[in-house]
């Protein structure tokens, strides 16, 4: 069975897709930067590891030479992100991630020359955000042909946050949201605008965050004006 590298197989979101990777008879080879951890889950699912750093490129090149694909899962991706890339490019590995990060997307997309120079795909945004919202709004868009506004708003019902995330979206406080304004992103204070929506179960307000889609959405449906609302219940 061919294989693929998973990093950040130790964190939050690392650990389901491992415990996913068996139930679906996948083989991931599980990487991160700490031993223990790694090799502890490892050896609970009897999958191979390896252990390095990210700013080792030496060491993740050779890493990333043993397998087709590597599957990023640890983040806060604005520091992780830049190193897998450039070391896919090297290496002619497939890449993919977890992010939700504006910033990632929107790098991921000027290593469209070197990416198809070495025959890889690089495809950030693989889980929750953008997937779902993604293909919605390309639903709407095709539904509404002639739009030129997209507000998509979201709620999740109980539930946490990974570490992963916390930790993404405290780094983000400083910066606020964003919104596309005319085709370009554009800083807004984080929560800027705020509305009463029916979700069916009930009404929820929603504030504007500055989602992945607001990179991701525009090149999907060409809608020029995007914003994305959120709570958490």
């Amino acid at each position: 069975m061919q294989s693929f590298l998973l990093y950040g197989a130790n964190g939050y979101t690392g650990k389901i897709i491992t415990a996913l990777a068996s139930q679906y008879d996948l083989n991931p080879v599980l990487a991160g930067r700490k031993e223990e951890p790694i090799r502890a889950l490892a050896e609970q699912f009897n999958f191979s590891y390896r252990v390095f750093d990210l700013n080792n490129q030496q060491q993740l090149v050779k890493a990333l030479g043993e397998v087709p694909l590597v599957l990023h899962a640890a983040g806060p991706f604005r520091h992780t992100a830049k190193q897998m890339m450039d070391a896919c490019v090297i290496t002619k590995t497939h890449y993919l991630d977890i992010t939700g990060e504006i910033a990632v997307f929107e790098m991921a997309k000027r290593y469209d020359t070197e990416a198809k120079s070495a025959g890889i795909i690089i495809i950030p945004g693989v889980g929750f955000d953008v997937v779902p919202t993604d293909c919605l709004a390309l639903y709407l868009k095709n539904k509404l042909p002639d739009a030129v506004q997209l507000k998509i708003a979201f709620a999740t019902l109980g539930g946490g946050l990974s570490h992963g995330t916390a930790s993404t979206m405290s780094e983000g406080l400083g910066e606020g949201g964003a919104v596309r304004e005319n085709g370009r992103i554009v800083r807004k204070p984080l929560g800027h605008k705020g509305m009463w929506i029916d979700f069916g179960i009930k009404k929820i307000f929603v504030m504007t965050i500055p989602w992945g889609d607001i990179s991701t959405a525009y090149h999907t449906t060409g809608i020029p004006d995007i914003e994305y609302k959120m709570k958490k219940e």
